[in-house]
């Protein structure tokens, strides 16, 4: 099968940063039966949704693809440096508890930050199997999406089922420079909330984020890629820490 076939009944378009998006409603049986098929093998990233009746199946545009990477390296140095802990997922297919083998929201990127990532590589030196096991009953803290289309209705409600904290949507044009950042906070029983600055990464703002793909995508080193991320967070560390100080002046 190509990466150019669209499926029977499928409604296929392209999206915003040129990626071209198969999208297909189906029973939840059906959904798990599809499961079997190893989808990856033609499309990345693939949504096989059994509680929306949903499967999406990408093939990625070279802008999707650039920006999924420089996201990896921003979240993994900005973990490194705000928790002490970071652990980039990679291409991971999470699914809530109870639902069918092989189906589930695949990410664009996906990270454990912080407690989570130091629990994750407590359970690798305890060897593959205990890694395993861990990834598929802990959900990851935050979740990065890089093209958004109307596919992605009430994508942000399953993440928070399954137990992600936090959901970052990019919003970009194929053959622009114009990035736009939204943050959505994903608190079990309650709806999505947007956030001015990360809970997951203590304050980092849409705009940090979009300054930061910037100055990776043009970083010729992978020293410079990190430092152009490290920077950022060092400011945006020493701007939390004065509003901290200046509150407390107040206070007192």
């Amino acid at each position: 099968m190509s990466d150019s076939v669209a499926m029977p009944g499928a409604t296929t378009f392209t999206g915003p940063l040129g990626s071209t998006i198969h999208f297909i409603r189906a029973d939840t049986g059906t959904v798990a039966e599809l499961a079997a098929i190893d989808w990856n093998r033609h499309f990345h990233p693939v949504c096989l949704d059994p509680v929306r009746g949903l499967i999406t199946l990408m093939s990625p545009s070279h802008p999707h693809e650039d920006l999924s990477t420089i996201l990896d390296d921003i979240v993994n140095v900005a973990g490194s440096i705000f928790a002490r802990a970071a652990k980039k997922l990679g291409s991971l297919r999470i699914r809530g508890e109870g639902e069918p083998p092989g189906t589930g929201m695949e990410p664009d990127c996906a990270f454990y930050v912080g407690a989570r990532a130091r629990d994750y590589f407590k359970a690798r030196r305890e060897g593959q199997a205990a890694a395993e096991a861990y990834v598929e009953r802990v959900a990851p803290d935050l979740v990065v999406e890089v093209e958004v289309t109307h596919a992605d209705e009430g994508k942000a409600e399953r993440y928070r089922d399954i137990g992600v904290r936090e959901l970052w949507r990019l919003h970009g044009r194929k053959g622009t420079t114009e990035l736009r950042v939204e943050f959505l906070s994903l608190d079990p029983g309650h709806a999505p909330r947007t956030l001015d600055g990360s809970e997951v990464l203590e304050g980092l703002t849409p705009d940090d984020v979009c300054e930061a793909v910037e100055g990776v995508r043009f970083g010729e080193t992978d020293d410079e890629r990190r430092e152009a991320v490290a920077r950022i967070v060092r400011r945006r560390q020493r701007l939390s820490r004065q509003v901290r100080e200046d509150r407390e002046a107040y206070s007192a």
